[in-house]
């Protein structure tokens, strides 16, 4: 069953009144700790594609947004510089580095995100009968 997944459950036989049907949610508390971690590195590897395209395509530095992303994406590949040869022709400048730090940033993120969820992440279902709707007993699997 999926996290968040909402099914009605009754018992054999069924009972006579519809206030009797249990709702039953699961969830996971760590989930929002993992997604977040994925959003994360999804937004500095996206950063840094940009920045790879922009150099590339020889964007002009004089532009506002061409500064902004070169400018918040060097500290991300100041662990990368000198690793790989950058190739230049003309205007157009192809990273390699920046490349390979798409790759390891990826890498990274998937593998913090898969050990939260080995971690922490546990199924948690809450169940509400429908005579007491204000009274949700968390129970762990």
């Amino acid at each position: 069953m999926e996290p968040d997944e909402r099914r009605n459950v009754t018992e054999e036989p069924a009972p006579a009144d519809a206030g009797e049907t249990e709702v039953v949610s699961r969830f996971s508390p760590a989930r929002r700790a993992y997604e977040t971690i994925y959003v994360i590195f999804a937004i500095i590897v996206g950063a840094i594609f940009i920045r790879v395209l922009l150099k590339v395509l020889g964007a002009n530095t004089a532009v506002a947004f061409t500064h902004f992303m070169y400018g918040a994406t060097d500290p991300l590949l100041a662990p990368f510089r000198g690793i790989l040869p950058t190739f230049v022709s003309g205007r157009m400048i192809l990273e390699v580095s920046a490349l390979f730090a798409i790759l390891i940033y990826g890498l990274i993120g998937i593998a913090l995100a898969r050990l939260l969820a080995l971690m922490f992440m546990r199924d948690v279902t809450v169940a509400a009968h429908g005579r007491r709707p204000s009274r949700i007993r968390p129970h762990a699997d």
